[in-house]
């Protein structure tokens, strides 16, 4: 089976409400389907969207990049496209190579599995979980909001809620939301943190003391991307198990983060790291270092957090909650059948591949304007 053909269409998705980080505050999310064609008339689907607001890229360098690669890939056998992948993004680690790659490798697992009559996630790794934990998202919103969240969280079902963090004031205003949220969740239901990397060293280690109070499952990036001996310092500070995020851009990138000893777990998100691919390599490392890994999306439209969720789907069972239920912070997500967390654990959806479907009237409904097709 080869590639016949690419066709992609850019979208812009709105929040259902502004959604808040310690890098700012964000109304829409915008990014690209990508159809690949096979010259045995199965289509998989793919999806590209950096992350322009933390500097991992536009849409309009990954449409560069697609109108620049694009016709190579063409007549290729689909069986030959992931090592042709890595080639074309040897020396180039920005992140809108990284969401090209990202959305051709899925779309090539996607069409493959569809091919063998079996999902993406068995493709993968044989093996699957059909059900797996996820966690609640709040962003940083004042503490009374934040509790209101959480609560709604709570009585949804989850098990597991994450907190957007590091935008804060103070220490003082930072404690307050975190309290706040404990108090609304109780002590059943675990609660991390995430800073996004808004910390220095020094500052981080007295915040996570200063918090560890809350029974905190993990601390995300609690400092900037980059910074490996920082990271690893507020880990041999702490007794909060510290989770790597930004720093896991890619496989070289992860390998860093296991040799410092600088995390407890990597965060692995497959538009960040260039596909399910090179996202089960990472996998794979961290298991050999008896590193844990949470799967994430990146906020991304339905196909997106399908192939996360797929990846999510090889790991070891009775790990740590993913961060895949970000589909209901979007206004729509361009497929056919919601995925949804349903008491905090999200499922495989069934049929061969993805299991999905694009949905033409709503990629119309919120299309960004741009439409490409090589063949």
């Amino acid at each position: 089976m080869r590639v016949s053909g690419l066709r992609w269409t850019t979208y812009r998705l709105p929040f259902r409400a502004e959604f808040a980080t310690s890098r700012g505050a964000f109304a829409h999310r915008e990014g690209l389907i990508l159809r690949l064609h096979t010259d045995s008339g199965i289509v998989g689907l793919g999806e590209a969207a950096p992350i322009a607001e933390r500097g991992r890229g536009t849409l309009s360098e990954a449409l560069a990049v697609l109108d620049e690669v694009g016709a190579a890939f063409v007549g290729k056998p689909l069986d030959e496209v992931p090592a042709f992948l890595d080639e074309t993004g040897r020396g180039r680690g920005d992140g809108a190579v990284a969401a090209v790659r990202c959305a051709l490798d899925v779309a090539v697992c996607d069409a493959m599995a569809r091919a063998a009559g079996t999902s993406v996630a068995e493709l993968l790794a044989g093996d699957v979980n059909r059900s797996l934990a996820v966690n609640a998202t709040i962003g940083t919103g004042a503490p009374i909001q934040a509790a209101a969240q959480a609560a709604a969280a709570r009585e949804s079902g989850f098990g597991c809620v994450k907190l957007k963090v590091g935008a804060a004031r103070s220490g003082d205003e930072e404690r307050r939301r975190v309290a706040a949220v404990r108090q609304a969740l109780g002590n059943g239901i675990r609660l991390r943190i995430d800073a996004n990397g808004a910390w220095g060293v020094e500052q981080a280690i007295r915040a996570v003391r200063e918090l560890e109070e809350y029974d905190l499952e993990m601390v995300e990036q609690p400092v900037a991307a980059g910074d490996l001996p920082g990271l690893a310092r507020v880990r041999a500070a702490v007794d909060v198990p510290i989770a790597a995020d930004e720093d896991v851009t890619d496989v070289e990138a992860a390998e860093r983060v296991l040799e410092a000893g600088a995390a407890d777990v990597l965060v692995v998100k497959p538009m960040v790291v260039g596909g399910l691919h090179p996202a089960r390599r990472i996998i794979d490392l961290a298991a050999v270092a008896g590193v844990e890994v949470v799967v994430t999306t990146t906020i991304d439209a339905g196909i997106g957090t399908a192939a996360a969720l797929h990846l999510a789907a090889t790991l070891p069972p009775g790990g740590p909650a993913c961060g895949l239920a970000t589909g209901s912070l979007l206004a729509d997500d361009l497929i056919t059948r919601p995925l949804v967390a349903r008491c905090g654990r999200m499922g495989l959806p069934d049929g061969p591949g993805l299991g999905v479907e694009l949905d033409e009237g709503q990629l119309a409904r919120y299309g960004g304007g741009v439409e490409r097709e090589i063949s």
